[in-house]
């Protein structure tokens, strides 16, 4: 029995030691993030039209897929996501910073808001590739990679949307935040990047569309 019970013991320190190997042997993000998933109430009503769906009961709809800290971890979580250009309409995904919540009340988003960017379907995989990868990367200037808590990709019936949660509302800071995104992504002046506040005074304001932006719709790409 004494024999029996130290090799299992021997056993229990040898796969904590390769435990220990294997996360050394990663590389390391600056911060840890998480994947969450969501199912719009619209979309939901459509699958279970008996059910009665409370709309305040978000909370409840947002399902954490996985957290990660390791370039390796994100990669072997990513690659059995759903790619944005093949989602049903109805379908979020959403990539936050722990212990961040993809949700207006949480502490880190009440006083901010989010940036909105209307993408044509076919684009937007590559476009939401991008965003995560400057994202985890720490690839934004300091003071922006603090402000931007997530990232959220949203499909829509006639169009796909990408949202930048940011954790301060203020007009200046925003405005760098903008120019920050329009630069890492290429996007023209004239596309138009929704602002908006979560809470009191809960004021939206959009960029003024210029008269000779072609595009109808005001997608990007």
């Amino acid at each position: 029995m004494s024999e029996s019970k130290n090799k299992d013991e021997e056993k229990k320190e040898e796969q904590k030691d390769a435990q220990k190997k294997d996360t050394v042997s990663k590389t390391k993000l600056w911060t840890k993030f998480a994947f969450w998933f969501r199912i719009s109430e619209e979309m939901l009503r459509n699958q279970l039209p008996k059910q009665t769906l409370d709309s305040n009961e978000y909370e409840n709809q947002v399902k954490k897929i996985a957290e990660f800290e390791t370039i390796e971890d994100f990669w072997a979580i990513f690659q059995h996501l759903r790619k944005p250009d093949s989602c049903k309409q109805g379908i979020e995904f959403q990539l936050f910073k722990v212990p961040i919540k993809p949700m207006w009340e949480d502490d880190g988003n009440k006083n901010g808001g989010r940036l909105t960017l209307k993408l044509r379907k076919n684009y937007t995989t590559i476009i939401w590739e991008e965003m995560i990868l400057a994202f985890i990367g720490g690839i934004f200037p300091e003071k922006m990679k603090e402000e931007v808590n997530g990232i959220v990709f949203l499909s829509k019936k006639e169009f796909n949307a990408l949202q930048i949660w940011f954790k301060t509302y203020d007009k200046k800071l925003n405005a760098e935040l903008e120019q920050c995104i329009r630069d890492l992504i290429q996007i023209p002046i004239e596309v138009p990047l929704e602002k908006k506040q979560f809470f009191y005074p809960q004021k939206e304001y959009k960029e003024t569309k210029r008269k000779d932006y072609k595009n109808k719709g005001g997608y990007y790409k």
